[in-house]
């Protein structure tokens, strides 16, 4: 079937095939798939081009697959998986138009893929392009090296910019390799701080950057949120407040060099506190209080399903949590897509979710699926812990505020009160201001490791950034 496109999709098509280089950001349920795959199909049926190369995060493989089938199916697609000759042997012999593999593949088979777009004119996708974002690692390098043989490159990411503008600048260097239109990284970060709107930059971003936001394209239902303040029983308090005591205290007795040592690591050291705001039998397994968290979700899931026909999805960073949350509340059907499920599987279990009037909680972490789901049969959501990661977070809200949902939509964030949760809740609000500021849709929040002692105590101690 072709589709019939929204207008919004309409120009996506146009402005992919006319800038042969460019980054679609739009909002996560807007359609950017789809979008590509027309673009494609043009292109293909023109004589344009020959091949289709879609890299993209693991869990999304098969979601590609199913959306080619379903918009294009006179197209043949394949994945490139499995081990190191059945991936190569794809790329070599496959004849299908279109070839989608993981960036975990793409990264390992540089010198195949290479042979690959040096006898195929080739459409190169990046999909979450955010993923190839750190200028130093082997994804960054290896897109590096297909962006300039490929015929056209084209990046698809709703949440482009997930910490700071660097995240843009490398984006932008493999859609204009050799180009270098901001500078060296070095320079670019410089002009970013004495014009922290990027106004120098807008020129460039207007021409190969298309924004658009689901409030501009579609007519959806509201949404609202509510944050939770969790008070930590008095067995919960005590355990945080040792452990913030005992890093603070640390963190001020260390050398300098010590403390570089241990800032390029402060991620994984309040990631502990972050445990202990949500459940301390993360990090004491002997403990078997109920965590202040368990409590108040009990509450408000049974408030939600109280009402026929409602469903709730519950997003939480931690293996463990997702599990006891699944006995929990399996009295009312409760199902999981995370780490746990085979990437083959989780989109039965959204089926599942989507489908089934039994089902009515669904517990998710939003690493595995937070993008390349449809959740719309829950109107409600609540986050019982968040990661510092901006694209985790706003790609999480769009799997039930997308097209298809017609009942407002409702989340909860359950903070903790007095502890690093408060944190985390700022820097997701100040990247969200950075991102749209550089997009034209803003405070940035700086990079943990590069905070001074006195900041990452204060953070620590007092759940304030500088």
């Amino acid at each position: 079937m072709v589709a019939e496109l929204m207008r919004h999709q309409i120009e996506g098509v146009a402005f992919l095939m006319e800038e042969r280089a460019g980054l679609l950001a739009f909002e996560q349920g807007l359609g950017k798939t789809l979008v590509v795959i027309d673009a494609f199909r043009r292109l293909f049926l023109s004589g344009k081009v020959e091949r289709l190369l879609v890299v993209c995060p693991n869990s999304l493989k098969r979601n590609w697959v199913a959306e080619v089938k379903k918009f294009a199916p006179a197209l043949a697609v394949e994945i490139a998986e499995g081990n190191p000759s059945a991936r190569r042997r794809t790329f070599a012999w496959s004849k299908a138009e279109v070839i989608v593999t993981s960036y975990e593949t793409a990264r390992v088979e540089v010198t195949a893929i290479l042979a690959f777009l040096s006898i195929h004119r080739t459409v190169l996708v990046l999909d979450e392009s955010h993923s190839a974002k750190n200028w130093r690692s082997l994804t960054s390098v290896a897109m590096r090296h297909f962006a300039p043989r490929s015929e056209y490159r084209w990046l698809l990411s709703g949440t482009p910019i997930t910490n700071t503008p660097a995240d843009l600048f490398t984006q932008i260097d493999i859609l204009m390799p050799g180009v270098r239109p901001l500078g060296s990284l070095d320079a670019f970060l410089e002009r970013i701080e004495l014009d922290p709107k990027a106004a120098f930059a807008k020129p460039l971003l207007d021409r190969i950057v298309m924004r658009r936001t689901k409030e501009e394209c579609l007519d959806l239902p509201e949404k609202s949120f509510t944050d939770v303040a969790v008070e930590l029983p008095a067995w919960q308090r005590r355990l945080y407040d040792e452990m913030r005591k005992k890093m603070v205290a640390s963190i001020q007795g260390m050398s300098g060099q010590e403390y570089r040592a241990f800032a390029s690591t402060a991620l994984a050291q309040l990631t502990r506190l972050s445990q202990l705001a949500s459940n301390p039998g993360l990090i004491f397994p002997e403990i078997s209080g109920t965590p202040a968290k368990f409590e108040i979700l009990d509450s408000l899931v049974g408030d939600i399903v109280s009402v026929s026909g409602r469903k709730v999805i519950i997003w939480s960073n931690y293996v463990r949590n997702i599990e006891s949350l699944l006995d929990r509340f399996a009295t009312y059907g409760a199902v999981a897509i995370y780490g746990g499920v085979e990437a083959a599987g989780r989109q039965e279990v959204a089926a599942r979710f989507q489908a089934d009037p039994a089902v009515r909680v669904l517990i998710a972490n939003a690493a595995a699926a937070g993008s390349g789901f449809t959740l719309t049969s829950a109107c409600f959501a609540i986050y019982e812990s968040m990661s510092w990661r901006y694209d985790h977070y706003a790609q999480s809200q769009d799997r039930n505020h997308r097209i298809g949902q017609n009942l407002p939509v409702s989340y909860f964030r359950l903070i903790a009160e007095d502890t690093i949760d408060e944190a985390i809740a700022t820097a997701l609000g100040r990247k969200a201001g950075m991102a749209r500021h550089l997009l034209g849709d803003g405070d940035g929040v700086p990079a943990l490791s590069q905070l001074s002692v006195a900041e990452m105590a204060r953070l620590i101690g007092t759940n304030q950034f500088p």
